[in-house]
């Protein structure tokens, strides 16, 4: 049994992946992850996926790191607040990888 509430906000969701995920990520295990607390101070609600937290500090654990979520009352803005959210985040040597076309094809339709 499953229960569905609607509330009519627009969310754009965007992983970020270990660089070189889906091929070889091997070289980002163990490396921290900043800004997660500093995006969710900002009110962004970041999911965690391949990830561990370790005392105070995030590893990266897996290829897909996590998603950050941007919501708004339409697409271009839940699309900026998502971009924006990247912003905050980072993999220790620059080792983050994120897609930059998310929700393009939702705009293009506007």
């Amino acid at each position: 049994q499953l229960k569905l509430r609607k509330d009519n906000k627009i969310r754009v969701v965007i992983a970020a992946c270990a660089k070189g995920y889906p091929v070889d990520y091997s070289g980002v295990l163990g490396k921290k992850v900043f800004g997660i607390e500093k995006a969710r101070k900002q009110g962004f609600k970041i999911y965690g996926a391949g990830i561990k937290k370790i005392g105070k500090d995030y590893l990266v654990n897996g290829g897909r790191v996590l998603y950050v979520t941007g919501e708004g009352v339409d697409i271009s803005k839940a699309r900026e607040r998502a971009y924006s959210a990247m912003n905050f985040i980072n993999i220790e040597g620059n080792n983050l990888h994120f897609r930059k076309d998310i929700g393009w094809r939702d705009l293009a339709r506007l």
